[in-house]
């Protein structure tokens, strides 16, 4: 799943989203959102990027790719503890075999 620019954004985004993916580090902030989904489901993006030593706007950008990836899904939504705003969490999601 590459980083993705909506089509509507400027040219410079689209530019930014295809370096940070050819970069890996698109794919290492995927696997950082990851890990702390599964180690805490239920926060928000913003507890998450504090969690993770992220700056705030990444797991808003990559949480929705790993949703669409069918890897999260979004859980209630509640006040994050640290904007102190209404925000949606965050589930892993898990496969019943």
């Amino acid at each position: 799943m590459p980083a993705l620019a909506r089509n509507t954004d400027p040219s410079t985004s689209h530019q930014a989203a295809e370096e940070v993916e050819a970069s890996g580090r698109a794919a290492s902030q995927r696997h950082l959102c990851l890990l702390e989904v599964w180690k805490k489901p239920g926060r928000t993006a913003a507890e998450i990027a504090e969690a993770a030593g992220l700056e705030r706007h990444v797991p808003s950008r990559r949480l929705p790719e790993l949703r669409q990836t069918g890897q999260v899904k979004n859980g209630e939504e509640r006040v994050c503890a640290i904007t102190g705003n209404p925000s949606m969490t965050w589930l892993p999601c898990v496969e019943n075999n």
